[in-house]
């Protein structure tokens, strides 16, 4: 940090905080305002905007603060930053304030364009004088994240239950943030998460096992079709929507009959299938290769599971064995 303001030699002019890890992103931000202002931040001393619409953010970072050290000024969403203001921070950034911590967040650098690559001056720029920290997925451990996380909240986490939370959330650490948040809530805040725990409170887990028997309904198993089935049942409990249960089962199959279309047409795959955690999503596809689904017939089951659903004459179990044994009929 070259350049870090002299009254404050820990702090620096510019900090870069970017990467497809959102929620740590959003963390460096938060706890960065924290210390240049351990008071809270105030309409004297921070300003905000999105770098698609940032109006005269950066006039207001060359604006002395009033009753404050420091002002902080935050623009975010810099991959959509268009190139009047890339040039704009360029040349704030040849003489920043010295009493304004500048702060540029986003998803990624803002392409290339035209032949000039200004996300990058930035970046580089940045480099110079500042402080620049890249939060990718894939370089987080979510284990070590999940253990962390629920030490904070005064719980441990047994391996068996760490590995079936990320296999069942996947990698996104939001996502693992709120399932562990949960669980810490769920056990008072004290002692040992295990399986049974995650099993009991992750929302997600009725999600994996109508992936379970989506995948079992390809496989054209149809005893591990209907034990996913039961426990799908048993996981709704009396209060359980029935509708909603074949709502979520008929969006898993139109998801799996959309991946089958990509892979049939040699595609690249659907938007919704590149959030999906490669282990499912791997599985998915080695699934549809060795067996495929027959959009009509499948489709039609689906439909007269729903009919039968609003006759509400037959019980709930039944009708959803009924879908079952018809879907992996054949």
């Amino acid at each position: 940090m070259a350049d870090a303001n002299a009254s404050e030699p820990n702090i620096a002019p510019v900090y870069l905080f970017y990467g497809d890890e959102a929620l740590l992103v959003s963390g460096a931000e938060r706890d960065l305002i924290a210390t240049v202002l351990p008071r809270g931040a105030s309409a004297f001393s921070f300003a905000s905007a999105s770098a698609d619409s940032p109006g005269d953010i950066l006039g207001t970072a060359r604006t002395q603060p009033m009753m404050v050290r420091h002002r902080v000024v935050v623009i975010r969403e810099l991959e959509k930053a268009g190139q009047d203001l890339l040039n704009g921070i360029l040349a704030y950034l040849e003489a920043p304030s010295p009493s304004t911590v500048l702060v540029l967040c986003g998803a990624k650098l803002p392409p290339a364009a035209k032949g000039s690559n200004l996300g990058r001056r930035v970046a580089n720029r940045v480099k110079k004088i500042g402080v620049e920290r890249k939060f990718a997925a894939k370089m987080q451990d979510p284990r070590a994240f999940v253990r962390d996380r629920a030490a904070l909240g005064g719980c441990t986490v047994d391996g068996d239950a760490v590995r079936l939370l990320v296999d069942l959330v996947g990698r996104e650490l939001s996502r693992l943030q709120t399932e562990v948040d949960k669980l810490v809530n769920y056990c008072g805040g004290e002692g040992a998460i295990g399986t049974d725990a995650v099993e009991a409170v992750c929302s997600l887990v009725a999600e994996a096992v109508i992936w379970e028997l989506t995948d079992a309904i390809v496989a054209r198993d149809t005893d591990r079709a209907l034990s996913a089935c039961h426990r799908m049942l048993d996981a709704a409990g009396s209060g359980g929507s029935s509708h909603r249960l074949l709502s979520m089962v008929a969006w898993q199959v139109r998801q799996m009959l959309s991946l089958q279309s990509a892979l049939r047409a040699r595609a690249p795959l659907p938007d919704s299938w590149q959030r999906v955690p490669g282990r499912k999503r791997d599985a998915a596809v080695q699934q549809l290769r060795r067996r495929t689904l027959d959009p009509a017939r499948t489709l039609e089951a689906l439909a007269a599971a729903n009919r039968s659903l609003n006759r509400s004459r037959a019980g709930d179990q039944r009708v959803f064995e009924a879908l079952v044994l018809r879907l992996t009929a054949g």
